[in-house]
């Protein structure tokens, strides 16, 4: 408890958190009314929740630093653990089977791998000898999220997968990787993107176009053959997997890609939520129609408003200065996490930082561009805003971990 007096302590950082848990609550309070949801109560949850995790904030700050360093294999083991007995035993809900039974309570493990893959990445890379200084050594570290990815996507939980796959990529970068080296591990995806059946304007010629770049570029990076050669099948390999990847998809994953390209397309079917979404964000103008008066919650145009599409309520209620007010608050986190980051001489604790500021950032954009048409629907919850008690309790192990490390950021 001393260690909430030291004056290394965030306290900004701190506050930030607290203003929105507050607003969380109070936002799912107004969304749990007139919603033809099957509970009012949400918000009471949500603020128990919300208590809990300012616990677990005071907890985790008062957990010597390396104790947490020697337990970063073990709980990445544990939560793999978890992730197979969801495999076996999970409890599902909406079509997906994310959740273990602890008792009356569900405990969802996708949402804390994330922190696993971050601290057994951080203590991976903070060793001189795993530094990313050859594609060797940029490829060792992939492996961490291959198993976790793989479990994480059969639930299916494509949010946490794409943000447990995003996050290894801040983490190489801090860790030495060259910007060069960096955009040809990236590049695959791009050609992937470019090869993707489901994008209008993306096609076998566009990506055909993008190889030549690839091909350039590689020319005047004066790489082996060996290197050109696996950097050039890399590529053509995700350029051709994509559309079968893409075929083999769920019908309903299919659809909610399809619907983020062109969601007119299907207005009453899979493009309804982000259509409503989108039109309930514009409809708040610039200071909101004020809270409890959102009509299209309490006329259930936006069901289950008070989880994935929380920010719609946020943009209706409070409007545009409200979500600036949001956005600001996370975009402080981020900032303060980085900082965190560069202030830190001990590089376990300084990639911990990174990864788990970067967890927020792909987090905020995939919800956040979710609502307003950006992303496709994944189902991610905005951090500390959207109703659960899993992710909101993983969110505040990551805030805790980086006040521990504001305490101690003096420790080499």
């Amino acid at each position: 408890m001393m260690k909430l007096l030291d004056r290394n302590l965030d306290r900004g950082l701190a506050f930030a958190v607290l203003a929105m848990l507050v607003i969380g609550v109070v936002m799912i309070h107004s969304a749990s009314y007139g919603e033809n949801i099957e509970s009012s109560d949400f918000w009471l949850r949500q603020a128990a929740w919300a208590l809990i995790s300012v616990l677990v904030i005071i907890g985790i700050i008062n957990i010597p630093v390396k104790y947490i360093y020697a337990l970063a294999y073990v709980v990445y083991g544990a939560m793999l653990l978890c992730l197979l007995f969801v495999e076996i035993a999970g409890a599902s809900a909406g079509g997906s089977e994310r959740w273990l039974r602890l008792g009356p309570i569900r405990f969802q493990p996708s949402e804390f791998m994330k922190i696993a893959v971050i601290l057994a990445l951080a203590r991976y890379l903070s060793f001189k000898k795993n530094r990313p200084s050859d594609y060797v050594k940029s490829f060792i570290p992939g492996f961490f999220i291959i198993v976790p990815l793989g479990l994480v996507l059969h639930q299916p939980d494509l949010g946490t997968s794409l943000i447990l796959f995003a996050v290894i990529f801040p983490m190489l970068y801090w860790a030495g990787l060259d910007s060069r080296r960096l955009f040809f591990l990236i590049a695959p995806f791009l050609s992937a993107v470019f090869a993707a059946p489901f994008i209008p304007w993306f096609n076998w010629v566009t990506w055909a176009v993008f190889m030549f770049c690839i091909l350039g570029l590689l020319y005047f990076s004066r790489y082996s053959l060996s290197a050109m050669g696996l950097i050039l099948g890399t590529n053509i390999l995700a350029g051709i997997a994509t559309p079968i990847a893409f075929s083999r998809l769920k019908p309903y994953q299919q659809e909610r890609i399809t619907t983020f390209i062109n969601p007119e397309a299907d207005p009453l079917g899979a493009g309804y939520q982000i259509l409503n979404s989108k039109v309930a964000i514009g409809s708040g103008g610039v200071f909101g129609k004020g809270i409890g008066n959102g009509k299209y919650t309490e006329m259930g145009f936006l069901p289950r408003a008070h989880t994935d599409f929380i920010f719609s309520i946020v943009g209706e209620e409070l409007g545009f200065a409200g979500a600036v007010l949001v956005l600001g608050l996370f975009s402080y986190v981020v900032y303060r996490g980085m900082m965190i980051a560069a202030s830190m001489r001990n590089q376990f604790m300084s990639l911990a930082a990174v990864g788990i500021s970067a967890v927020f950032v792909f987090h905020v954009y995939v919800n956040v561009g979710m609502v307003i048409g950006l992303m496709p629907v994944t189902g991610k919850s905005l951090p500390f805003l959207s109703y659960g008690g899993s992710s909101c309790i993983a969110n505040a192990v990551m805030i805790g971990l980086l006040l521990n490390f504001s305490v101690n950021r003096h420790d080499f």
